[in-house]
C-alpha cells in the first residue's frame, strides 16, 4: 500500500511539471476560489467550507430519515410486512431531486469559471504552451470539478440513507443491494444536473455573441434556477404518481427516469416503467454530456480564440431610464451626499453580475414558492373568485417583496472593488448617519416601484377599486415595515464594506429570515384576508404598522452614538 502510495506521489509530482499539469493544476485552482476580474473582492470561501456545505443537505437529510424506518416507529404505526425497496421510493426520489438540486445550483455558482475568459488569454497565450494544452487541462479540469461535485453531495448520503431503510434488517448483502441501487441512482443523477448546466452554458456561448452571451446568461441562469426550485418543490406532490403505468411519459423524463435506475440495482427490473426509464435515463445523461463535449469543443474555438476581436460588455444593457431619475432624486433625497450614494448603490446593483446573481437567486425562490402557492390543490380558479380576494392571491405579492428586499439586503453586504471606496472614506464623515436613508430608498424603490402598481393592477381587474386601494396600501405598510426591520442596525454605504466575518451563529440568523418569511407572508396574508371580509377591519394595520416603525425609530434613538457612525469594516456581532 504504501509503495502504491509513493509510486502514485511520484507520477503527480511527474504530471505536475509537465505544461499540461501545470495548467490543470492551475484552471482546478481557478474554478475553486473564482475566476472573478484582477482586484475585484470576492468570498473568501475556502475549499473545506464548499463541502462541507455541499454535503450538508444530503447529512441532515439522511439523519431526518433515521427515526422513519426504525422498527419501533413501523410498528406503532402498524405496518405490516415491510418492503424496503416499495416504502422508501419515496424518499429516493428525493434524494435524486436532492442531489440534482445541489449539484445544479453548485454549477451555476461557478458558471463563469468553466469557460476561459480574457483574463485567462492575457495571461496564458504568451507562454510557450500550446492551445491543446489549453484546450485539454481545462476540460479535465471541469470534469475534475463535476466529480467533485458529484461524490461530494452524495458521499454522505449513500452511507447513511440505506443505514436507515435497511439498517434494522438481519441481511447485510440486502443493505448492500440497497446502497449500490441509491448510489448508481444519485450519483448519475448528479452528474446529469452538472452537464446539463454545463451543456447550456456552452451552447448558449456557441450560439450567441459574446458581448450578447454575458447578458442573456444571466436570464438563462435565472430560468435554470427556477427549474430546479420547482423540481425540489415536486417531491410533495409528484413522487408517488410515477408508479402508475398510465405515466409512463413522466417516468422516462428526468428526475423521474433516474428511480429506473435504482429499481433495476435492486433487482425490480421486470416492474412496470424500469425498463424504459432506465434507458431513458442513461440516455438523456449520455446525450448531454455528448452536447457538453461538442459545444466546449466549439465555444472554445470560437470565444476563447478570438477573445482580443471581441469587446468587453456587461451583464445589462445600458438603459436610458434607471431607477435614479432626476425628479426622484431631488424630491426624495435631499443633500448632494444622499443623491451621490443613491446613484452609486443603484447603477452597482443593475451593472455588477456577482449582485444581480444574488438578487436573480433570491427572485427565483420567490417566483417558485408564489407559483406553487397559485397552483395550490384548488387549482388557479378559486383562487381568483370569490367576493374578496383569496389568501392566496394575498400572499403573493409578500412573497415576491420579502425575497426582493431580502436579497438587496443580502447583496449589500458583497462589496465591490474596495480599492474605490477611498472617495467616501474622504469626503464623507464617520459621523455622518444618512447611509440607511439611502439604503432604504433603495429597497423601496426596487420593490414598491413595480410591486405595488401590479398589485393594484391584479386586484382591480377581479375585485374592484375598493379591494384593490385596500390591498395594496396595506401592501405597501408591510413592505416599509419589512424594509424598516431589515436596515434596523445598518450603518454602512452598502457595496463599499469588507465581507462580515463569518460568526458562529449565522445558522441561527439564517433561520430567522426562514421564520420571518413564514410569518410575513402566511399569517399577514390571513390577517388581511379577515381584515378585507369588512372594510373597516384593514384600520388595525395601521396601529400595527406605527408600532413596528415606531418602536424601531425609538430604539435607535436610544442607541449610542458610536453605534450609529458611519464604517467601512462590519465588526457587528451578527454581520447583518
Amino acid at each position: 500500500m504504501r509503495r502504491a502510495t509513493k509510486f502514485l506521489r511520484r507520477r503527480w509530482s511527474i504530471f505536475q511539471r509537465t505544461p499540461l499539469g501545470g495548467l490543470f493544476g492551475l484552471f482546478v485552482g481557478r474554478m475553486f476560489h473564482g475566476g472573478a476580474e484582477a482586484g475585484s473582492e470576492s468570498l473568501g470561501m475556502g475549499v473545506g467550507v464548499l463541502f462541507i456545505l455541499l454535503a450538508m443537505p444530503g447529512l441532515l437529510a439522511s439523519l431526518l430519515m433515521l427515526e422513519e424506518y426504525g422498527s419501533l416507529i413501523r410498528y406503532m404505526r402498524g405496518d405490516g410486512v415491510f418492503d424496503p425497496f416499495v416504502a422508501a421510493l419515496p424518499d429516493e426520489y428525493f434524494f435524486i431531486v436532492l442531489s440534482m438540486f445541489v449539484t445544479g445550483v453548485a454549477t451555476l455558482w461557478r458558471w463563469d469559471s468553466l469557460f476561459l475568459d480574457r483574463r485567462d488569454y492575457m495571461n496564458l497565450v504568451p507562454l510557450p504552451v500550446s492551445s491543446g494544452n489549453i484546450f485539454w487541462a481545462n476540460f479535465c479540469a471541469i470534469v475534475a470539478l463535476a466529480g467533485c461535485f458529484t461524490f461530494v453531495v452524495n458521499a454522505v448520503s449513500v452511507i447513511l440513507f440505506p443505514a436507515a431503510v435497511v439498517g434494522s434488517q438481519d441481511s447485510f448483502l440486502l443493505l448492500l443491494r440497497f446502497a449500490a441501487g441509491h448510489g448508481v441512482a444519485v450519483f448519475m443523477a448528479s452528474a446529469f444536473s452538472f452537464w446539463f448546466v454545463f451543456a447550456a452554458a456552452g451552447l448558449l456561448l456557441v450560439a450567441l455573441p459574446p458581448a450578447m452571451f454575458r447578458r442573456i446568461s444571466l436570464v438563462a441562469r435565472f430560468g435554470i434556477a427556477i427549474v430546479l426550485l420547482a423540481q425540489l418543490g415536486s417531491v410533495f406532490t409528484v413522487s408517488r404518481f410515477v408508479l402508475d403505468p398510465s405515466h409512463y411519459r413522466a417516468a422516462l423524463l428526468p428526475p423521474f427516469s433516474f428511480l429506473g435506475l435504482a429499481r433495476t440495482v435492486w433487482g425490480r427490473g421486470g416492474e412496470p416503467l424500469v425498463a424504459g426509464s432506465t434507458k431513458a435515463a442513461l440516455a438523456s445523461l449520455g446525450v448531454v454530456i455528448l452536447v457538453s463535449l461538442g459545444a466546449y469543443t466549439l465555444s472554445f474555438r470560437k470565444a476563447f480564440i478570438r477573445i482580443p476581436e471581441t469587446p468587453d460588455a456587461g451583464p445589462l444593457p445600458r438603459a436610458k431610464v434607471s431607477f435614479s431619475v432626476p425628479g426622484f432624486l431631488s424630491t426624495a433625497l435631499l443633500t448632494p451626499p444622499q443623491r451621490a450614494c443613491y446613484k452609486f448603490v443603484a447603477k452597482t446593483l443593475l451593472r455588477s453580475e456577482e449582485h444581480l446573481q444574488v438578487l436573480m437567486g433570491f427572485m427565483a425562490v420567490g417566483a417558485v414558492a408564489a407559483a406553487s402557492v397559485l397552483a395550490s390543490p384548488p387549482g388557479i380558479k378559486p383562487v381568483l373568485s370569490g367576493d374578496t380576494p383569496s389568501v392566496e392571491f394575498l400572499s403573493v405579492p409578500l412573497i415576491l417583496s420579502y425575497c426582493l428586499v431580502i436579497g438587496i439586503r443580502f447583496a449589500f453586504e458583497m462589496p465591490v472593488d474596495l480599492r474605490a471606496n477611498w472617495i467616501f472614506r474622504i469626503s464623507l464623515e464617520h459621523r455622518w448617519t444618512e447611509a440607511r436613508e439611502v439604503s432604504r430608498r433603495v429597497l423601496l424603490v426596487f420593490s414598491l416601484s413595480w410591486l405595488a402598481p401590479t398589485c393594484f393592477l391584479l386586484t382591480l381587474l377581479f375585485w374592484g377599486w375598493v379591494a384593490a386601494l385596500l390591498h395594496t396600501a396595506i401592501f405597501i405598510l408591510c413592505t416599509v415595515a419589512l424594509v424598516e426591520l431589515s436596515l434596523f442596525k445598518f450603518r454602512k454605504i452598502p457595496f463599499t464594506c469588507a465581507y462580515p466575518p463569518f460568526k458562529s451563529h449565522s445558522g441561527v440568523i439564517a433561520l430567522g429570515y426562514l421564520f420571518g418569511f413564514f410569518v410575513f407572508t402566511t399569517y399577514i396574508s390571513q390577517m388581511e384576508y379577515w381584515s378585507l371580509l369588512s372594510a373597516w377591519r384593514t384600520i388595525w394595520f395601521v396601529p400595527l404598522f406605527l408600532a413596528v416603525v415606531l418602536g424601531l425609530r425609538a430604539h435607535r434613538k436610544q442607541m449610542l452614538d458610536m453605534d450609529k457612525q458611519l464604517v467601512f469594516e462590519d465588526l457587528s456581532a451578527t454581520g447583518f
